[in-house]
């Protein structure tokens, strides 16, 4: 009989994608199917293979989708299917999240799991509005309960012996509840003035709060139309707001990216740490061209007196071909002896800037050239000014490389090889999803990620459209659009500062 697989109840988080803990992320990148409920981010699903199998088992007061016992079977079912299964589950998984029934589910039929703890709503939640559940002098303690129980709808026995309480009490899943909470608190001896929150879609861009007393937190939550997912929080912490008085430069601004994981993840970290909203849109992959024309470069590099690198893709991919390091092989799969970094002796390297510099940097090799200004212009005409009629150059890129490059070059008189080394192109499952939310700004990554959007549905609405550079623009023209501003340098902090430039002049016109 086959051996079972594990499974993993990864705690997701509160909501914001980026509270995932990096255990239960590199899970999900590993996972042979991932079971999911309506509390974890759908972002999250971008971190699972293509191939991986999605269920959905999100329950709803008033509307489950699947009970508790069969969520339960389809764990154990899958377990014995696949050797890693993810259990993806809102905040922590012993939070209120049924993850011991799951446990004890998995233990009756012999399956082996894991449970890996999560960043709990309970917590995060205030924290996001501002709130410490604990503060020297104000609350040394804290305490979380639900706000129903399956009985009969009602509040936990628990609730009723929280008059002594003088920490912080935080109730989940308890909006429908707000105002018995508030009287029962009242009736154990609470003050009518302490302070009390009330905090939708916490960690969220559409995060939405309201202050004020247990005397009148349930009438200002109704004229605000608090919905669910909401915490309640009462105490004298709940009275303050620990969050910075200046407004970051990019916040509540709402922008989606079409590129690669890499490019998404090193632009992300950069526009949120500005207060950003960021979502990938139409997920792009690095796709390896093993042509007769590649491998042949490898046989005679000799031939060239510079190697000339326009990303950091084209140097892993050119280089670990070249080494036999790709998969981890040591044989390009021709029968020929392993080469070591002495065959790029005599040639000289350049880059197009400081990401693709660093990439080289993988390797031991320093760069011999690489242009002030980051660009595909500007790298060929500091090429054209240092090169000769003797010289050859070799340029491994991808397949849509910009034609700028070697156009400038040949008119110098300058002979290069344009070789395809990899093709960029839509990730499986990138197509157009329903729902989709409305940006501000697009960014687009290569001209290969702005014929991918529209080819697979998506529009750009009202959002203002941005890109890497020259080529990309061009794409968008293509396509009828005009780009409203096109970094000059080809990096993430050129489209950055590029954002940053409209994002203030957009401002400067809503204040006019």
């Amino acid at each position: 009989m086959k051996e079972p697989g594990c499974v993993y109840l990864v705690g997701a988080g509160p909501g914001d994608e980026g509270l995932i803990t990096v255990r239960g992320a590199q899970l999900l990148s590993c996972c042979g199917c991932v079971i999911y409920d309506h509390l974890a981010s759908e972002k999250l699903l971008n971190y699972a293979a293509a191939d991986c199998e999605r269920i959905f088992v999100g329950k709803q007061k008033g509307r489950h989708s699947r009970k508790q016992e069969e969520i339960n079977e389809i764990l154990v079912e899958k377990a014995r299917q696949y050797a890693v299964v993810v259990r993806l589950k809102g905040g922590d998984p012993y939070v209120f999240g049924r993850g011991g029934e799951e446990v004890l589910a998995l233990e009756a039929a012999g399956i082996p799991y894991e449970v890996v703890p999560g960043v709990t709503s309970a917590i995060a939640v205030p924290a996001s509005a501002g709130i410490p559940i604990t503060h020297r002098q104000l609350s040394r303690s804290f305490h979380v309960i639900t706000g129903h129980t399956k009985a009969d709808g009602g509040l936990p026995e628990d609730f009723y012996h929280l008059g002594d309480c003088k920490g912080t009490v935080v109730f989940l899943m308890g909006v429908s509840q707000l105002g018995a909470i508030c009287r029962g608190l009242m009736d154990q001896g609470w003050d009518r003035a302490t302070p009390a929150a009330v905090i939708q879609n916490g960690t969220l861009p559409t995060q939405k709060e309201v202050r004020g007393t247990l005397e009148n937190i349930e009438e200002r939550a109704k004229a605000a139309q608090i919905g669910t997912p909401a915490v309640i929080v009462a105490g004298e912490t709940a009275g303050l707001r620990f969050l910075s008085g200046s407004r970051r430069s990019l916040e509540g601004v709402r922008i989606g990216i079409t590129g690669t994981d890499g490019f998404t993840s090193r632009l992300r970290g950069l526009l949120e740490s500005r207060g950003a909203s960021v979502q990938a849109v139409c997920r792009m992959e690095v796709v390896p061209i093993r042509s007769q024309e590649v491998l042949d470069s490898y046989e005679h590099l000799d031939r060239y007196t510079w190697l000339v690198f326009t990303s950091g893709n084209g140097v892993r991919l050119y280089l670990d071909g070249l080494l036999g390091l790709e998969n981890g092989c040591r044989d390009d799969g021709q029968g020929a002896a392993p080469r070591d970094l002495r065959c790029l002796g005599g040639r000289k390297l350049a880059v197009i800037g400081r990401g693709t510099e660093e990439a080289l940097r993988e390797y031991h090799l320093q760069a011999d050239y690489v242009p002030e200004i980051f660009s595909s212009r500007q790298l060929a005409l500091g090429l054209a000014e240092r090169l000769t009629a003797k010289d050859q150059v070799l340029i491994p890129r991808a397949l849509q490389g910009s034609r700028e490059l070697t156009k400038i070059l040949e008119q110098a008189g300058i002979c290069c090889c344009n070789l395809p080394i990899y093709d960029v192109k839509t990730a499986e499952g990138a197509g157009r999803r329903e729902e989709e939310e409305q940006f501000d700004f697009l960014i687009f990554g290569s001209a290969s990620g702005v014929a991918a959007f529209f080819e697979t549905g998506h529009r750009p609405g009202q959002a203002k459209l941005c890109c890497i550079g020259e080529a990309t623009a061009k794409a968008l023209q293509r396509y009828g659009y005009q780009a409203d501003c096109a970094a000059e340098e080809a990096t993430v902090q050129g489209i950055t500062e590029k954002i940053l430039e409209q994002a203030a002049q957009t401002s400067c016109q809503e204040e006019l």
